[in-house]
């Protein structure tokens, strides 16, 4: 259960990042958006391949 709340919540954080990067009135901001949303993204794609990585290994281990 706690892989969805934080995949949920990454995906929460990446949105907030394009809503930042959308209104932002200065680079500093925009740049900080666009980070927070590629975070959002690389850390639910590391979930992904966590989740694969562990069936794999319940499927060497049998």
């Amino acid at each position: 259960m706690s892989h969805w709340i934080m995949g949920i919540m990454a995906a929460l954080f990446g949105l907030l990042g394009l809503f930042m990067a959308s209104a932002a009135r200065d680079t500093g901001i925009f740049i900080f958006g666009i980070g927070l949303f590629a975070a959002g993204v690389l850390f639910a794609w590391w979930m992904i391949k966590t989740a694969y990585d562990e069936a794999e290994s319940d499927i060497n281990a049998a």
